[in-house]
Parts: structure tokens; sequence; C-alpha cells
């Protein structure tokens, strides 16, 4: 990883190095999530589980993704905890859409979201464990 810019280069066989514009680690963690979209002339809701997330970011994957790249997206995240389910609901932007699903970055209203988000992750992380 190049510490300046908060990159990594990722190397797939056959093919040049590509860069990863990720600006913090993902982790592989499946939760239940809602996807609200907003474009401009629809508005809709479909259910898929995340691929990998991070405290920047989402992939979801999915063969056809009914979203396009900059549409305003309101997730829920769902938890299964043993305690009670828990769920998360954050504003994000779709970035890229590729044949095997979407790159969403988050957009948190403040400094407190985030801090909430990661308690959030955190505890989903663990009870994935369990």
């Amino acid at each position: 990883m190049d510490d300046d810019n908060k990159t990594q280069n990722i190397k797939t066989a056959g093919q040049p190095e590509a860069e990863d514009k990720r600006l913090a680690h993902r982790h592989t963690l499946e939760l239940d999530t809602e996807v609200h979209f907003h474009e401009q002339y629809v508005k809709g809701m479909f259910r898929c589980r995340t691929g990998n997330i991070g405290l920047n970011g989402v992939f979801l994957p999915s063969e056809k993704m009914p979203i396009i790249s900059k549409t305003d997206i309101e997730l829920v995240f769902h938890a299964h905890t043993r305690a009670d389910p828990m769920q998360y609901r954050i504003s994000a932007k779709v970035v890229r859409t590729a044949a095997d699903g979407a790159a969403l970055i988050f957009c948190p209203e403040d400094e407190q979201q985030i801090q909430e988000f990661r308690h959030f992750l955190l505890k989903a992380k663990v009870a994935s464990r369990q």
C-alpha cells in the first residue's frame, strides 16, 4: 500500500496491476441489506447481502444490479446478534457498477454517524463469528 495516497495495487493472474481506490480496509462480512434507491424518475428497493464492507464503502454483489452510477442510495444493514437484531441506516452513492455488482461509498452526515457506524460494524463482525 502506498502511504501517501492510501491506495493499494492489486494484481490478478494474467493482467497488469490495477489501482484499488479504496481509502480504508474492507472486511469480508455478509450482512442482509436493504437498498433503497432514488433516481430521477424511479424509486425502488431491493434486498441483497454485502460482499465486503469498510468504514468508507461497500461492495454489493449481484448479477443484475438495478442501479446505475451516481444513484443516491439509502442502505439499511441488518446484523443478527444473539441479544437483539441490530440495524444501521446510512446514505451512500454508487461509484462503480460491474457485471458482478456495485461499489458504493458512504455519505455520513457527521463524525458522530461515522463513530456509530464503526461501533455497528464491530458488533456485526463479532456476531458473525459466533
